[in-house]
């Protein structure tokens, strides 16, 4: 099988395979010179799950109180006045 083939072999299961979220077809040079189609599990950590045609916007979380007190506010510089 010549490299083009395999691509193509490779491009074909990937599309009919059933478990292409976690499952990916490839191909590799064997060890003769052929090219041969292989399977190769993808880590969790790389999975990425279905896209979605929309992304949810929500509204930011009010901003607190500023936390320090009427000296620090007024002062300056370093935290305290120092």
């Amino acid at each position: 099988m010549t490299r083009a083939e395999a691509e193509e072999r490779a491009r074909r299961l990937q599309e009919n395979d059933p478990d292409r979220e976690t499952h990916r077809f490839i191909a590799r040079e064997g060890t003769a010179g052929e090219w041969e189609v292989a399977r190769v599990e993808i880590p969790a950590s790389l999975r990425r799950g279905k896209l979605t045609e929309t992304t949810e916007a929500r509204p930011r979380p009010p901003t607190g109180d500023d936390p320090r007190t009427g000296n620090e506010r007024r002062m300056p510089g370093l935290p305290g006045g120092l």
